[in-house]
């Protein structure tokens, strides 16, 4: 056996990193693994985990088509379990048909990635920003007078949704019921593990009529996130089909209805938790919640893990990995490792953090980190300038028990 290998196997530590009884205390669990076993093989997987901040930052920098995630992000225990590579990589995801965009390789990866990203870069998105305040207001309004609703389902979620319908030319009023159905989409069943063919199901009903309107009208560019898809054309002259496009598009549908709600919700619940930081925040929100989003995104973003296959041998973090073998990246365990942030378990509104993790690094960093930021800056502003005094009902709190995200997916909040 490969000598680093053999230092990654401890046989008296033997968890499986997936399992419904290691979520019930992630964050001991994660401590664990970067104390004592920051690169964990797990022989059931064939896959090492990658836990500290270091190394995770190192292997998502790692190029040259070197790994890639031709057997899905996020495959689930029953996939690795089932599926042994036998010392060789499943081949390149192939372009035509053309696979989804996470599972494909450069150069593929980045046509895609570029044909339908205009809208979610810099300064597009800073465009947004009338909007998403004017329907953070509307949602206030609306909620407010109720005296008491849930912060993730009832208020984050349905703005960050409202924004994803805009981008995708989807009516405004399905904003509650996108969130909705992509929110209990994920939700994982008794043992922790999403159902994601049912999940992809559901994600494509909502993408693939967009797609139909923009080809009756014509894909004139003006609607970016899907025109650019439609007008794309492969080296060979081939253009995608609706189902290739809507494939391409789900990254960006559920990024931007996840990530923001539950940063948002937890952030909120954080400066609760801690009123002499929520007093220093309200201070001065304009200087201040910019500040504090960092805090947020870094404690509360929910993603758990990446996963990746290797497609050639490859040294990581002085670690042997062979063609074949996967590879995760423990991306909540890394933005909460001690040796990059002092006591990490704390939320701090102000925390020097130079560097950040929590939306991916290198190639296949989030697609919609900018819109997401935007979004929780405005919400978290909007929200403590209207609201003098609100509460959250932790004992009505809700996390999700699942691999997939670990963040808050209910939050009661009582206003007034």
């Amino acid at each position: 056996m490969d000598e680093v290998l053999e230092r990654a196997i401890d046989p008296s530590f033997d968890k499986d990193p997936l399992s419904i009884e290691v979520m019930a205390d992630l964050p001991g669990f994660y401590r664990e693994l970067r104390d004592h076993h920051p690169i964990y093989y797990y022989e059931p997987y064939d896959t090492f985990f990658f836990s500290r901040f270091e190394d995770v930052w190192e292997l998502l920098r790692t190029g040259d088509n070197a790994f890639a995630a031709t057997e899905t992000n996020l495959p689930t225990p029953d996939y690795l379990r089932r599926n042994r590579n036998t010392g060789n990589p499943p081949p390149f995801a192939g372009s035509n048909p053309m696979a989804a965009m996470p599972a494909l390789a450069s150069p593929w990866y980045e046509e895609m990635r570029n044909a339908h990203m205009a809208p979610l870069k810099p300064k597009a998105v800073a465009g947004l920003a009338g909007f998403i305040r004017e329907a953070t207001h509307a949602r206030l309004d609306a909620l407010l007078p109720l005296g008491r609703f849930d912060m993730v389902t009832e208020f984050a979620g349905v703005v960050a949704a409202g924004s994803i319908c805009r981008l995708f030319g989807l009516p405004a009023e399905r904003a509650q019921s996108l969130f909705e159905d992509v929110n209990t989409a994920t939700r994982p069943d008794a043992d922790g593990t999403v159902d994601f063919a049912f999940f992809f199901s559901k994600v494509k009903q909502y993408i693939l009529p967009c797609i139909a309107a923009r080809r009756a009208a014509g894909a004139d560019g003006s609607n970016g996130l899907i025109d650019g898809l439609v007008n794309y054309r492969s080296p060979e002259g081939r253009a995608l089909g609706d189902d290739e496009i809507s494939d391409q598009l789900v990254c960006a549908m559920v990024g931007g209805l996840e990530s923001a709600s539950k940063v948002t919700g937890g952030g909120l619940m954080e400066l609760w938790r801690h009123p002499d930081q929520l007093a220093a925040v309200r201070a001065d929100l304009g200087a201040n919640v910019p500040v504090a989003v960092n805090e947020m995104v870094r404690h509360c973003a929910p993603a758990q893990y990446s996963f990746r296959t290797a497609h050639k041998d490859v040294v990581v973090a002085g670690t042997s990995i062979q063609a074949g073998q996967r590879v995760c990246a423990m991306i909540y365990s890394a933005a909460h490792d001690d040796r990059e942030f002092a006591d990490p378990e704390s939320f701090v509104w102000n925390r020097p953090a130079p560097r950040t993790i929590s939306f991916g690094l290198g190639q296949h960093h989030c697609i919609g980190k900018h819109l997401a930021l935007l979004e929780v800056k405005i919400m978290v502003e909007e929200f403590l300038s209207r609201v003098p005094r609100f509460a959250f009902k932790m004992d009505k709190a809700k996390r999700n028990p699942s691999y997939f995200q670990h963040g808050w997916i209910s939050l009661p909040v009582v206003v007034g």
